[in-house]
């Protein structure tokens, strides 16, 4: 997506000087290259997904961010709340003796891989957003624990990033073993796009390389050079949430979660500068420019890239047998769209085509083969799944509409215009005296998962919104007088003026991507928190009926 426009003159200042630092700090310098071409577009892929679906394993799990498997067939599975889940013919048991975790927006417990060897070693290793209280801010740590008596011991802390950040998105993080046994981590840049991917000397937007007991590798490629972050391995990313091991060439594959267009495939090399911010294929949620640059010398480009973007989350390689028209490809989870994408390689390891699995899903956090050859799909608000040969046919899923989106939301759908003289809708709800309390309980329960996901990055945890910037959903007169409208500004997107308690607001909410039964939870949930209270119970088929202007 090719942008012209020059941006403000201190951002271009930062960029600069982000250049600057990269050839200071650069040991090895990459040919400038001819960007690539995004092949297809998302309006194009495939749509023949006829030969599989997805079986619940286990649910009620709100962010299955991480899951591994013990040798005894039960799994490990992390909840970004704070949760760790041990599953077992499908049913799950809080581990005990979690480290305490920084559970806000996109923190929280995050990737959980055992060691290669684990069967010998017994070693869990876990990636998480840490509670530091010496210091204000929070940053990605990596720590290897024993699971005993279904508790967490030996807990070992093998990183921490540094300095802290503030900020509460972008950290990262996936985890892989090579074959010569080095642990590969992930931090995204932390929200610090102009500070920290580009230097070597702070931690953030880097893929990182230790010995399984944390020792840096003595031939990591920054190690002796002043005030670097020896366990780097490469630098210049963006947020990379997917990470697995190509089983052709046994080198590392990470998935940049990208901005506005702009997610990438890298496979990663040594030394190498991805580029970010400096060059990206994106641009920033409200359309403007992040950079005129495409390429550069001595920064390296994607082996693909998305436009628009699809928000991945968990990547694999699928190498069983079980799938053979899939062996051999890669697996991509789709936050925005809401399904698995098959992306078909070449011998030479290109990308040849795109193909949608498991349409309608759900929000797709986490993607990794079982041992027991299944792929399993952890899916936001649901839990997790395992893909299966289908011997029927699915039902047609509802169109998603294309468009582009921001992270912090991860949506789909177009965007509608809704100014502040749209004309108050009426519409009977099913009332709330009529409804099981423990129904009520649930949904409620379930739209709070999905406020915390989804909205609470821009209305804030507590509804208050950001004045003059996000209106409150805490005593809003908007959601409480205008119910038709709320749910529409949900599902199909908000652009223009609006009227919130008496004070205008004028900006862009893109469309939440969510299902009507979503949709239903976080209506709930807002309408009946923060002081606010409703007669009205929402249901997926009320939703449903809430069409577009």
């Amino acid at each position: 997506m090719k942008q012209s426009i020059s941006f403000l003159i201190l951002v271009t200042f930062l960029f600069i000087s982000c250049g600057q630092k990269q050839k200071e700090v650069a040991k090895a310098k990459m040919p400038a290259k001819t960007p690539l071409k995004s092949i297809k577009t998302t309006e194009e892929i495939t749509k023949d997904q006829e030969d599989y679906k997805a079986e619940l394993v286990v649910d009620g799990i709100d962010v299955p961010w991480g899951m591994t498997w013990l040798p005894d067939g039960s799994m490990l599975v992390t909840d970004r709340s704070g949760e760790l889940y041990h599953v077992k013919d499908g049913q799950k048991t809080s581990v005990k003796n979690v480290p305490e975790v920084f559970a806000r927006n996109q923190g929280g417990l995050l990737d959980v891989m055992i060691h290669p060897n684990y069967e010998t070693n017994g070693w869990i290793y876990i990636t998480y957003s840490i509670v530091d209280k010496k210091e204000k801010g929070s940053h990605t740590a990596l720590i290897r624990a024993k699971l005993v008596d279904n508790a967490l011991t030996s807990i070992e802390k093998l990183y921490q990033g540094s300095p802290n950040v503030k900020t509460a998105h972008h950290f990262g993080s996936r985890i892989a073993f090579d074959k010569d046994g080095y642990v590969y981590f992930t931090i995204g840049d932390r929200g610090k796009r102009d500070v920290n991917p580009q230097d070597i000397t702070k931690d953030g937007g880097k893929v990182y390389r230790l010995h399984d007991d944390g020792r840096i590798p003595t031939d990591n490629p920054f190690v002796g050079q002043k005030d670097a972050k020896e366990a780097i391995f490469s630098y210049g990313h963006r947020n990379p949430q997917g990470m697995a091991v190509n089983p052709r060439t046994g080198q590392i594959w990470v998935h940049e979660h990208g901005p506005r267009g702009g997610d990438e495939i890298n496979p990663v090399k040594k030394a190498v500068n991805y580029g970010w911010p400096v060059i990206t294929y994106g641009i920033n949620y409200s359309g403007t420019t992040i950079t005129d640059e495409k390429a550069r010398d001595g920064m390296e480009q994607p082996l693909y890239y998305w436009v628009p973007s699809i928000a991945p989350s968990g990547m694999a390689f699928v190498t069983s047998d079980k799938y053979p028209d899939l062996k051999g490809h890669l697996l991509v989870g789709s936050l925005k769209f809401q399904y698995l994408e098959l992306l078909t390689l070449t011998q030479d390891e290109k990308v040849a085509k795109r193909e949608k699995l498991l349409e309608g899903i759900g929000r797709v956090r986490s993607v990794r083969q079982g041992p027991d050859g299944y792929i399993y799909v952890g899916v936001d608000s649901e839990g997790v799944f395992r893909m299966v040969s289908s011997t029927a046919k699915k039902k047609p899923v509802k169109k998603v509409e294309k468009t582009e989106t921001a992270e912090t939301t991860e949506t789909t759908e177009k965007v509608e215009t809704t100014t502040k003289k749209a004309t108050t809708e009426k519409s009977t709800f099913t009332q709330l005296a009529s409804v099981d309390k423990k129904e009520v309980e649930v949904s409620l329960k379930k739209g709070k998962a999905v406020y915390n996901n989804v909205c609470a990055q821009c209305h804030l945890p507590s509804g208050k919104g950001v004045p003059s910037a996000f209106p409150p959903l805490a005593g809003s007169d908007w959601l409480k007088d205008k119910t038709v409208e709320s749910i529409r500004s949900i599902k199909y997107g908000l652009k223009g003026e609006i009227l919130v308690n008496g004070k205008k607001y004028n900006g862009v909410m893109l469309p939440l991507g969510l299902t009507d039964k979503q949709i239903a939870d976080v209506m709930n949930y807002t309408s009946n928190s923060w002081g606010n209270t409703t007669e009205n119970f929402y249901t997926a088929k009320e939703i449903n009926a809430v069409k577009k202007k």
